[in-house]
């Protein structure tokens, strides 16, 4: 049985060698029909060579995501992509910022979709981008979370577009929460982006300070998110409190 429960953890199983040696401990999940193993990590002792041919064969299809560097080192060397490099944050909202003060005209509406915001984000996120482009799918997903709640509904108190003089939306700021792929019952935003017409004007700062007073509002302990290596908004992040809660390190294992 190459993928076992974890004794002491129902909610964890263990990535066993084929003598039963236990190598790994991770959580499995599903994510719109993808199989994700997170927070693989290595146990201690377990041989890397040993590992990374057990996570080729026994997790082929999974999107893996680890904390761990020299998994993820190991996996590339064997020939796999490092799919994502990102950083989890956390924000206590023990010292929440005051509200931004918009420019005259500029406001914060209430959270929804339009045809300017999807035109705004697919300019926001061109080709070079940390996180890539933004997709269609990503359009389909955001309009599910309205339409449908599906996979999670909006947080509406800590959600909002960004509003200009005109009445058209330049950009917005979206939250779930509590979410099913975290342990803690935190506030997380799925999105955060701004028009490139709006950029550099302090909006981005406007939304995720909202972000943040409207999970207090909703009375969740704190706010999370993930930050993908090399986009600007860390030092945004950073500046309005939050702090480090983990890496990851995402790789696509092959189909066998």
């Amino acid at each position: 049985m190459p993928v076992g429960p974890h004794r002491d953890a129902p909610e964890d199983s263990l990535l066993l060698g084929d003598d039963d040696t236990e190598l790994a401990r991770m959580r499995l999940r599903d994510d719109d029909g993808t199989p994700v193993a997170a927070e693989v990590r290595p146990l201690p002792g377990a041989p890397l060579a040993g590992l990374v041919a057990q996570v080729r064969r026994d997790l082929a299809g999974h999107r893996l995501e680890t904390p761990d560097d020299a998994l993820a080192a190991a996996l590339i060397a064997d020939g796999l992509r490092l799919e994502r490099a990102a950083t989890d944050m956390r924000h206590a909202l023990a010292d929440v910022p005051e509200p931004v003060v918009l420019p005259d005209g500029w406001s914060l509406g209430a959270p929804g979709w339009d045809d300017d915001l999807a035109e705004g984000l697919d300019a926001a996120y061109g080709p070079d981008h940390p996180d890539g482009r933004w997709q269609p799918g990503d359009t389909e997903e955001v309009r599910a979370m309205f339409d449908t709640g599906e996979p999670v509904p909006p947080l509406v108190p800590a959600s909002a577009r960004l509003i200009d003089p005109d009445g058209r939306s330049a950009g917005h700021v979206l939250c779930a929460g509590p979410v099913p792929w975290t342990d803690d019952d935190c506030v997380w935003i799925l999105n955060l982006g701004v028009a490139p017409r709006a950029q550099r004007r302090g909006f981005g700062r406007a939304l995720l300070v909202h972000a943040l007073r409207g999970a207090r509002e909703a009375g969740l302990p704190s706010v999370g998110l993930s930050v993908v290596d090399g986009n600007p908004a860390r030092r945004m992040y950073d500046a309005a409190g939050f702090r480090i809660l983990t890496r990851v390190l995402t790789v696509r294992i092959p189909d066998a």
